[in-house]
């Protein structure tokens, strides 16, 4: 799924542009498809690697390993420039106080700036959905292995969400920002992975009811006026693409070895370009294009600095990730034929 991590990583970067299709905010469907991807993979990987009891702690370790090598490194590069240039932004309006500086260290707490006025000191601002994730990271390896509770909690997520699709919870927040309004989107694409494993046939053909179950929500919303309401159009649309998107790449995955290669290298920058684009944005102050050879630069800056990083920060955690994986697995497979 490396092409469309990346498509949908340039989505959001255009959309923190300004740049809208059809009045709808690209970069919003995106992170609803980026949601159920994230549970897909994670599915795959604590069923791959972590599946035992008390392996979680593994997990923890090796999604922190995953994430803040490069957040890291945008991180201090924002907040270098910000006070080696002294320029305020929308995200950065003053000096940071230790609390803000927490807040960005430990990523979640950006997930709830309509609470704690995060967002007014955000080095990396899309980070916010970064602190969601985070959290379904700490739930992931308790919903796999609980699987049939899991299911009501997605339905519980999903009561959430029809609270905010009719305005009776903030919508945005509620409806598109915090987890429990969410959280059943990242189950939907865990159902999808372990499905596909158990009841391929059945999962392929239960797969394409997300678009008609959008269709209706939205037919339904319509009558309410509930498509006014910020973001629930873009979440409908990000959910009635997701599940498709992800069956038909993870089931008709090409054979090419040079195609797999790009496909893989194109996945590999999506995170970086997500992380970065704010930062390029500043430094090369193209916070809102005006034209097409404007935002040709900023994805070619976003891209170039991405490559740099994901090659020189990323890489390394990758083979230490592999290679503690590996470590503990063996020790965990002598210590039960010690038992």
């Amino acid at each position: 799924m490396g092409l469309l991590r990346f498509l949908l990583a340039l989505l959001v970067m255009l959309s923190h542009t300004g740049l809208t299709a059809g009045g709808l905010n690209p970069g919003v469907v995106a992170v609803v498809v980026f949601y159920a991807i994230s549970g897909y993979v994670m599915s795959a990987l604590i069923g791959k690697h972590f599946s035992q009891t008390g392996q979680a702690v593994h997990f923890y370790i090796d999604r922190l390993a995953r994430i803040y090598p490069q957040y890291l490194f945008y991180s201090v590069a924002a907040g270098v420039w910000f006070f080696w240039v002294g320029q305020n932004t929308p995200f950065l309006q003053h000096p940071p106080s230790w609390l803000e500086l927490l807040n960005n260290l430990l990523i979640v707490p950006l997930n709830f700036f309509m609470f704690n006025a995060a967002d007014q000191f955000t080095l990396v601002p899309p980070a916010w959905s970064l602190g969601a994730e985070v959290l379904f990271y700490v739930l992931a390896p308790w919903l796999w292995r609980h699987w049939r509770v899991s299911v009501l909690v997605g339905g519980s997520s999903l009561v959430v969400q029809v609270l905010a699709w009719q305005n009776v919870l903030p919508t945005d927040a509620w409806g598109y920002r915090l987890l429990p309004g969410v959280l059943w989107i990242f189950i939907a694409g865990m159902a999808l992975q372990r499905y596909q494993q158990s009841h391929a046939s059945l999962a392929r053909q239960a797969v394409w009811l997300a678009p008609l179950l959008s269709l209706a929500a939205a037919c339904f919303l319509a009558q309410q006026d509930g498509l006014t309401l910020p973001y629930n159009r873009e979440v409908l649309l990000g959910f009635a693409l997701a599940l498709p998107a992800i069956s038909v790449l993870t089931w008709r995955s090409p054979s090419l070895g040079v195609w797999r290669a790009m496909d893989k290298r194109l996945g590999d920058w999506s995170y970086g370009i997500f992380l970065n684009h704010f930062f390029c944005m500043w430094v090369m102050e193209l916070t809102a294009p005006q034209n097409a050879l404007q935002w040709a630069l900023l994805s070619l800056a976003s891209i170039g600095m991405s490559g740099l990083t994901q090659h020189y920060l990323e890489r390394p955690s990758i083979i230490w990730r592999q290679k503690r994986r590996q470590s503990w697995q063996l020790a965990h497979k002598a210590l039960k034929i010690q038992t």
